[in-house]
């Protein structure tokens, strides 16, 4: 893959692959067992990256599974242009899929089957009644799609897969079997010929499946009722996905409160917040040192028919509210009708033509000269934009259902991952318009979206600006601004030889000069040979032993009497190893061994000259066999980063932050966290109503004094809390010298965050509250406060981690307490600060279940 994988994906991928190989395994044993293998990701994580890498680990395997170059997969959707994206999607993400592996089924193709080692894009409506032109033979056609589909299912097994992108659309309807559903299960075919006749053939079932889609729940949905087929889920890890970044921060849905028209203010409220976007993106990459940054867009869903005089008003209003729509083509739509739209809008004074081109979806992201996009319907399903930031919705509260579909589609970021600089937390935010929503309609679309929502994105209802109270001393920000936060790096590297080469390119491209006056890129590869080189050199007797028996073949001749079949003799013989299977013994040390440590050590030998081709390959195989060879690798490159990290810690310190945070990533040794000071904004922006699931309704939220933000009007802060931590807030407010406290959030730079690690996943732990004392001599007290539902499964990992962070940074602390309720609704707490060793640690690790956790805090612990 041309990048690195998030940790889901990299899971999701190596689990489909170890699926597959089952799958096959079974079909080898039974023909009958069909399988059906379900990924499953939220909009927005990247199945189709996924996919990519499944697709490259198939045709070429990886570290834990074997090439299958023989493959073939054909790749459904019931979108024509759906398929293109895909397929260009695969191409950029893939550096050994080329593009005349990936064939788009089109009218010329006439194959009695499928060829090896392709992948090929069709659109079931090819399939459908209509579709003459790749169904009927005859007119110079010699074979059926459907006769395609079906000779290749039965003569390649194992070796055809399925894969069908939004797998739940289409497959749903059994009473009346759809095209895709007739793909999938096999049935019999009447293939139109010429002069109205007709002959008939029968398909039988698909052997392997592959499914992409949002939830596992509409997987199955598809999948239901497939006789003889096993199902199988893959599920990316929503939290791993959350913490990967690429998902936003949260989204900021507005409606008007008044009984007015108020489509025009609130599309010139958008607008004011892209160009605010637009402002917030370049000084991001200023602040940081990036070398791009994203175009943001502005999408606007319009009622279906929406006359061209309409489409010229919202142009109008666009071009008076912003100069970044003067340009005539900063303006498109996409909709299903893509004649352009003729208009006129009035620019200095003067009226003049205008028009509205068309554009379709899957290109909306690379066009950035185009600012606004404006669509009806298109745009819900399939479609990826992560620059789209701000929407406009002018449809009404009865198609709430497909506004909250089309809120799932603009989560995803940009960069795909978060925005850490807290003055720029506002880019971690999509914002939503409804002029046609009141505050019970706006409940109607908050739940759809909640309810429909494949990964949950906090909604902030009529979201306001908060600022730095001013009753808060400066010494509290102070005191805040110096706690320590820790969180997981968002790329992971699976060896120290991937962190080593990643780290050379880095230093590389940072400019940071060589001692040696060569390059570190150079440096990171004259490790990985010399290291192997070295093991070579201590076990050559073992290595040369193994590289000598892949030069050749052996084999077994047995010798049969023509007449009675007796076996008259057997005899051992050998073959040189052909160029072909020497070629294939490469591409296996390449799969053995990290990053391009194969290919390096190889081309090492071939310069050198000592060696014949085929000697140079079996002796990197055997390398690649040996486990002290990657050992070693191991060991070195690792001790190489930390060389590197000592020599040039001044250096990074004082890049940008975004620079830094890349060295950052490399440095932290595999599996730890990172750390960083907490971020403390200006402003922050704070949702002001809530969707209250009981009664369906939108409720305006209570307010708070004394935190370290609040609205500008009234010093107050709008926020609901559970009656745990209501109860533990009005505890502190009536000790009398509380100065400020903070509502911790869920994400953000602005967030302490802690580290820990449930079932081996990396995950983060919000501790709830913050405190601030006034202690008299010794200034501002800070004690952090964490109530939590211990009924919950991952408290003991949790508490046990923040157990360990409080020890870690206990000077920063004057009090830190974990809380429950008891049974009898009384508050106890365990203090953890002051711990000297890890036994309290341990103990909270311990406690696996809600009895356990409360016998440890009547023996521990006490009054609140």
């Amino acid at each position: 893959m041309k990048f690195t994988l998030a940790d889901y994906q990299a899971d999701v991928v190596e689990e489909t692959l170890n699926e597959i190989s089952i799958a096959a395994q079974r079909l080898r044993s039974n023909s009958e067992r069909k399988t059906a293998i379900g990924i499953s990701a939220p909009t927005g994580a990247g199945k189709t990256v996924i996919a990519s890498a499944v697709l490259e680990g198939l045709f070429f395997g990886t570290e834990d599974s074997d090439p299958r170059p023989e493959t073939t997969v054909l790749w459904l959707t019931d979108d024509g242009e759906l398929n293109e994206q895909s397929r260009k999607k695969i191409r950029a993400s893939s550096d050994r899929i080329n593009m005349n592996m990936l064939r788009t089924v089109e009218a010329d193709f006439d194959q009695a089957e499928f060829s090896p080692g392709l992948v090929y894009f069709l659109n079931v409506q090819k399939l459908g009644t209509g579709a003459t032109r790749h169904i009927q033979t005859g007119d110079g056609r010699r074979y059926s799609l459907w006769e395609t589909i079906g000779n290749t299912i039965k003569q390649r097994g194992s070796g055809f897969i399925i894969l069908v992108d939004e797998a739940h659309r289409g497959a749903t309807d059994r009473s009346r079997p759809t095209i895709l559903r007739r793909i999938l299960d096999g049935s019999i075919i009447e293939v139109p010929g010429g002069n109205d006749t007709f002959r008939t053939i029968v398909n039988p079932p698909a052997p392997i499946v592959i499914g992409l889609s949002a939830t596992p729940k509409k997987f199955e949905e598809a999948m239901r009722g497939a006789s003889g087929r096993s199902l199988v889920q893959v599920v990316a890890d929503l939290q791993k996905v959350r913490a990967s970044g690429l998902i936003k921060e949260r989204i900021n849905v507005s409606y008007a409160v008044d009984d007015q028209p108020s489509d025009d203010t609130l599309i010139r409220q958008a607008v004011a917040d892209l160009d605010r976007s637009d402002r917030q993106w370049q000084e991001w990459a200023r602040a940081t040192g990036a070398s791009s940054y994203p175009v943001p867009l502005l999408a606007i869903q319009v009622p279906d028919l929406t006359s061209a005089a309409k489409i010229g008003e919202i142009v109008q209003t666009l071009t008076d509210a912003s100069d970044a729509f003067d340009d005539a083509d900063s303006v498109a739509h996409a909709f299903g009708v893509r004649a352009p739209i003729a208009t006129t809008t009035w620019l200095s004074g003067v009226e003049m033509p205008r028009v509205v081109q068309y554009i379709a979806p899957t290109s909306i992201s690379q066009s950035g000269n185009v600012r606004a996009v404006i669509f009806m319907q298109a745009l819900t399903t399939g479609w990826d934009c992560p620059r789209a930031e701000v929407m406009v919705s002018l449809r009404t509260a009865q198609e709430h259902t497909q506004i909250a579909q089309l809120i799932g589609r603009m989560v995803r970021n940009p960069l795909a991952k978060k925005i850490e600089e807290p003055e720029f937390d506002d880019l971690n935010a999509v914002d939503l318009y409804l002029p046609h929503f009141n505050k019970v309609e706006v409940a109607q679309v908050v739940k759809s979206f909640m309810d429909s929502a494949d990964i949950e994105v906090p909604v902030q209802l009529n979201p306001k600006r908060m600022t730095r109270n001013p009753d808060v001393t400066e010494a509290v920000w102070d005191a805040i601004a110096g706690l320590t936060r820790e969180h997981k790096p968002v790329r992971r590297f699976s060896s120290n030889v991937n962190r080593l080469v990643r780290l050379g390119a880095l230093l590389d491209i940072s400019d940071f000069e060589h001692p040696g006056g060569s390059s570190y890129t150079q440096e990171s590869r004259n490790v990985v040979v010399e290291t192997l080189d070295s093991v070579y050199g201590q076990q050559k007797v073992a290595i040369e032993r193994v590289a000598d028996s892949l030069l050749e073949v052996s084999f077994e001749m047995a010798t049969f009497d023509q007449y009675s079949g007796a076996n008259t003799g057997t005899i051992a013989r050998t073959a040189a190893t052909s160029q072909k299977n020497l070629r294939q013994l490469l591409e296996e040390a390449k799969r053995r061994l990290p990053d391009a440590a194969a290919a390096w050590y190889s081309t090492s030998l071939v310069i050198a000259g000592e060696l014949e081709w085929d000697e140079v390959v079996v002796r990197t195989v055997a390398l690649a066999r040996s486990a002290e060879a990657r050992e070693a690798l191991e060991a070195q490159c690792g001790s190489r980063v930390e060389s590197w990290r000592r020599n040039t810690a001044g250096s990074v310190a004082r890049l940008r932050p975004t620079q830094r945070q890349e060295f950052e990533t490399i440095f932290a040794p595999i599996g730890s966290a990172l750390t960083s000071a907490l971020g403390m904004p200006e402003t922050i922006s704070q949702k002001t109503e809530s969707l209250n699931k009981d009664t369906g309704l939108v409720e305006e939220l209570p307010l708070y004094a004394g935190h370290l933000y609040a609205l500008p009007e009234t010093k107050l802060f709008p926020d609901t809390f559970t009656s745990w931590e209501q109860s533990v807030l009005e505890a502190e407010q009536a000790s009398g010298t509380l100065l400020g406290w903070y509502r911790n959030p869920v994400g953000g730079s602005q967030a302490l965050s802690v580290h820990y690690l449930d079932s081996e996943v990396s995950k983060n732990l919000y501790p709830d509250f913050l405190f601030f004392h006034d202690d008299g001599e010794t200034g501002v007290a800070i004690d952090l406060v964490d109530p939590h539902n211990h009924s919950l499964a991952d408290t003991a990992p949790k508490w046990a981690a923040l157990a360990r962070y409080v020890r870690e940074h206990d000077s920063d602390f004057r009090r830190a307490a974990i809380v429950i309720k008891d049974t009898a609704g009384m508050l106890l707490a365990i203090q953890l600060s002051g711990q000297t060793d890890d036994s309290l640690e341990k103990k909270l690790a311990g406690a696996t279940s809600k009895e356990a956790i409360e016998q440890l805090f009547r023996d521990l612990g006490g009054a609140y």
